[in-house]
């Protein structure tokens, strides 16, 4: 909880902020387009939360994401494939290549950077292979699945989008949270040999969340391919960065070991939701003031991100080294 406040504190002084700014920034129709807008981020980083909480890194979701909405969008045009079909075909395909890449981890005894670094070049290398253009989805199953909604009381409706976002944190927190699996990931980011002495299976956990890494990064292409109704060999480009960016925000320790963290094994999906919402509201701040460019959205974030930073550091108790050291 204590890493994670930060991140509480800074979203409630947000909304405070566009309450204050703008009359309907508390309305309930933006509250929706906050989790169907930031959809793609926010299953994507619950990967990486996993990821970066068993001390590894996965700098290829965002090309995985890419290459996930190409092969849909080629399933549902040239094969004329069912979405019912197509889309779990994606999801396992970004299971494979997770646990592929955690493969190389647990086998050769590389470094997780290293190894996703790879499969970023590689899984984006693919993607543009198969369609260096982007490539739109006519299939009326799909459209018809990507227009619906959740009817909402008050005649609002959250976007399919939306409802994948939230029904994914909602699973999580309600049967993933508490069980064995994020034990074991915490144990094993915490400190990996004192995982292995108490029965730890470490090989297993780091093949397995790399293949969840995978499947999440597979299912944000989706998402992006159900928001753009097409595959995109370039899209979400440095999704990557912001996944790994509103985690830390959420409280999520880089690493394990030494650094500007104590450790892996620390923080949690909660808090790396509350990292996506942060980023969120930013982004719809500076969309109201309506005088500001897209791109002071990155210059906030880049802010935010050393902020908290700082404060992460502040409250792990570690004083700054002395300098000429």
């Amino acid at each position: 909880m204590k890493r994670s406040a930060p991140g509480a504190i800074a979203l409630v002084l947000l909304v405070l902020a566009g309450a204050c700014l703008h009359g309907n920034f508390l309305s309930p129709r933006v509250g929706l387009d906050l989790l169907s807008d930031n959809a793609v981020l926010g299953v994507a980083v619950l990967g990486t939360t996993c990821v970066l909480v068993a001390g590894g890194l996965d700098l290829s979701i965002g090309s995985l994401a890419a290459l996930a909405s190409v092969v849909l969008a080629r399933l549902l045009g040239d094969a004329r494939v069912a979405p019912a079909v197509a889309i779990p075909i994606v999801l396992a395909m970004g299971a494979l290549l997770g646990l592929l890449q955690g493969a190389a981890v647990v086998a050769f005894g590389l470094q997780p950077f290293l190894v996703t670094l790879a499969g970023m070049f590689l899984f984006r290398g693919v993607a543009l292979s198969l369609a260096e253009e982007s490539i739109p989805i006519r299939d009326p199953r799909w459209i018809g699945l990507a227009a619906a909604s959740l009817p909402l009381p008050g005649g609002h409706a959250l976007r399919a989008g939306g409802v994948v976002f939230a029904a994914v944190f909602v699973l999580w927190a309600a049967f993933g949270a508490r069980s064995r699996f994020v034990a074991r990931l915490h144990a094993v980011g915490g400190d990996e040999r004192s995982a292995l002495l108490l029965g730890v299976p470490v090989r297993t956990t780091k093949l397995a969340v790399h293949a969840l890494s995978g499947a999440t990064a597979a299912l944000a292409g989706v998402l992006f391919a159900a928001a753009s109704s097409s595959g995109s060999s370039i899209a979400c480009a440095g999704l990557e960065l912001d996944a790994i960016a509103a985690a830390v925000v959420g409280g999520v320790a880089l690493g394990a070991g030494g650094g500007t963290f104590r450790g892996g094994g620390r923080g949690g999906a909660a808090g790396a939701f509350l990292g996506v919402l942060v980023f969120g509201v930013i982004a719809d701040l500076i969309l109201f003031q309506g005088t500001l460019s897209a791109g002071w959205t990155r210059v906030a974030m880049g802010g935010m991100l050393l902020l908290f930073l700082a404060l992460h550091r502040a409250l792990a108790g570690v004083g700054s080294p002395a300098i000429g050291r």
